[in-house]
């Protein structure tokens, strides 16, 4: 997955340049000195990092390898046609090449083999990193030294191609073991493979063939056996020598999914992203997985990243903040959506107003909410659902009159909206507009019939509210009066046996209130309100009595003494 710095031109820019390159000196050369034909080939291009030191460098590897081997045994291609070719195929002279642009030029050379490294100045010398790799792939890599600190790139040249040596002599045994992999003869490779590190204890070639035998395994017969702990025992030993092997994190990955080993899954991951720093478009790829693993906090510094190395894109801004939301960090979220609506005006769609809105709820951030709610309605004003949250947000901060107003807007745009009324009914119970609640319920039920039993338990419970405030607080008429009003619409709109119990026990509670004043008073129209309270009871109570058996028995119990009293005094006071 490594991203080429160049466009497919380049390669036919290669191509032309090597036609070009056979000068007459370089011929003569290759006369006098007569490359056998199993000679092999190595390519060293400037080293990426400080220009001229990544020049010397190159050149000093290039030097010593022409110096210590013979050339029927390994000729390194000579600056000359590097540069010649470079400069047709419009590099600049010395240019340091990407790994994936080495990987043209040595198939262009007819290169074996590349050495490829990194060189930085520092407060004593350099800092040089230096592998060797085989063209067909980047990823079968060899460190050659690692962050080696030296004075003199004349003796760092003498290291690296010492180590160089020594590690080439794996490439034989892993010939033989991708032969044996091809073959299907997995006990071939493997002791090929096994053959070779032992001598070369250092062998990652080696060991990503041999983990590349076990990883084959998992599509024959054997892919129930040890394969997955296999693959990754060789691939830890890998990444102890080689850091940044793409192929071994990609091997591991592979095991640990199917081990469905989430914790160390992650990790693989974001190594192998680790791997190809430049690689774009991979860590796009990594912190979607990481986000469907459940581990978007992880993907939040990853995508942050993408967002300061390229500075004003919007699509790496857009990605920050679709891993922020997934880390449920919105407080950052909403932030970053501003910074994208900004950046991109296309992006503020109704999408993105819906998940802003969203994210302020859940961070209990209504006000904010108010105001990106009354911002999207006004982009979009016949979408009546920004309405709504706008006023459900106002409810929220207790802006009610503002709420109902804001519903009322929406259903003018969409009289059939689904929840709206509802919505209202909640305003207005919270208002203490009772009438209008219930007005509203019952133009849900109009408007949509299969709400009535789910509207009919709103009722109910904003009647059980009011009577719990009537009985245990305030004992006051127009609480009854509000619990009664919700209770008997509650019965209206679907009947049920808790609005009839709840009818009744309430009525009850105000008829002992009364009784504790009736024995004083001279007032027929006292006398009447109590008869009504006990006809409430004795109509409702038969029919609820099962929610409370026993106390629907106490009331039913009690209730024939009020009668007996209420009706006495009627007769005696009602002329």
């Amino acid at each position: 997955m490594w991203a080429s710095h160049r466009s497919a031109s380049v390669a036919a820019g290669l191509a032309t340049a090597l036609a070009l390159t056979t000068a007459p000196s370089i011929v003569l050369a290759q006369r006098q000195q007569v490359p056998g034909p199993d000679t092999k080939r190595v390519l060293v291009t400037t080293f990426r990092g400080d220009v001229e030191a990544g020049v010397k460098a190159a050149n000093e590897i290039r030097d010593r390898i022409t110096g210590e081997f013979s050339v029927r045994q390994l000729l390194a291609t000579s600056k000359k046609i590097i540069d010649t070719t470079l400069v047709n195929s419009g590099f600049p002279l010395d240019s340091a090449l990407s790994p994936a642009d080495q990987k043209e030029l040595a198939r262009m050379v007819h290169a074996d083999e590349v050495i490829d490294g990194t060189v930085q100045k520092t407060a004593t010398g350099y800092r040089l990193n230096a592998r060797m790799f085989l063209p067909r792939d980047v990823g079968l890599s060899q460190p050659l030294v690692t962050n080696l600190e030296t004075n003199n790139l004349g003796d760092a040249a003498k290291k690296v191609v010492d180590e160089y040596d020594r590690a080439r002599k794996q490439i034989p045994d892993n010939q033989a073991c991708e032969n044996g992999l091809r073959a299907n003869t997995p006990a071939v490779a493997m002791s090929a493979a096994r053959k070779g590190i032992t001598g070369y204890p250092k062998a990652t070639i080696l060991r990503l063939c041999l983990a590349s035998t076990y990883a084959a395994m998992k599509s024959t017969a054997d892919s129930v056996g040890p394969w997955k702990d296999s693959v990754i025992a060789i691939t830890k030993v890998v990444l102890d020598l080689d850091k940044v092997s793409r192929m071994a994190y990609q091997f591991q990955i592979e095991a640990y999914k199917q081990l469905h080993d989430t914790t160390n899954l992650v990790p693989a991951l974001l190594g192998y992203m680790s791997s190809d720093p430049t690689n774009t478009k991979l860590r796009e790829e990594v912190i979607a997985e990481v986000i469907l693993l459940g581990k978007a906090e992880l993907a939040v510094p990853i995508a942050q990243s993408l967002v300061k190395d390229n500075p004003g894109d919007p699509g790496f801004l857009k990605t920050y903040w679709l891993v922020l939301r997934a880390a449920k960090n919105f407080k950052e979220s909403v932030k970053v959506g501003e910074s994208v609506a900004a950046t991109d005006t296309a992006a503020a769609d109704t999408l993105y107003f819906q998940r802003q809105i969203q994210d302020l709820v859940i961070d209990s951030d209504y006000a904010k909410a108010v105001v990106m709610a009354a911002t999207a309605s006004a982009k979009f004003p016949k979408r009546a659902d920004f309405i709504i949250q706008k006023a459900q947000n106002e409810r929220r901060t207790g802006q009610l009159p503002a709420a109902k107003a804001s519903i009322e807007r929406a259903l003018q745009i969409e009289p059939k909206l689904a929840g709206a009324n509802m919505l209202v009914a909640q305003i207005s119970n919270d208002l203490g507009a009772v009438d209008d609640a219930i007005k509203a319920v019952k133009a849900d039920v109009a408007a949509d019939p299969a709400n009535k039993d789910r509207d009919a338990q709103y009722l109910l419970q904003m009647g059980q509210l009011a009577y719990k405030a009537f009985t245990t607080t305030s004992k006051k008429p127009e609480d009854y009066k509000r619990a009664m009003d919700y209770l008997a619409a509650s019965d209206e709109v679907s009947p049920t046996p808790e609005s009839k119990f709840y009818s009744a026990v309430a009525a009850f509670a105000m008829l002992q209130i009364k009784f504790e004043t009736l024995p004083s008073s001279k007032s027929c129209d006292d006398f009447k309100a109590a008869s009504e309270l006990i006809t409430i009871v004795s109509a409702n109570m038969p029919k609820g009595g099962k929610v409370n058996p026993a106390a629907a028995a106490q009331v039913l119990g009690g209730l024939p003494q009020y009668q007996t009293y209420a009706e006495a005094s009627i007769k005696r006071l009602c002329h």
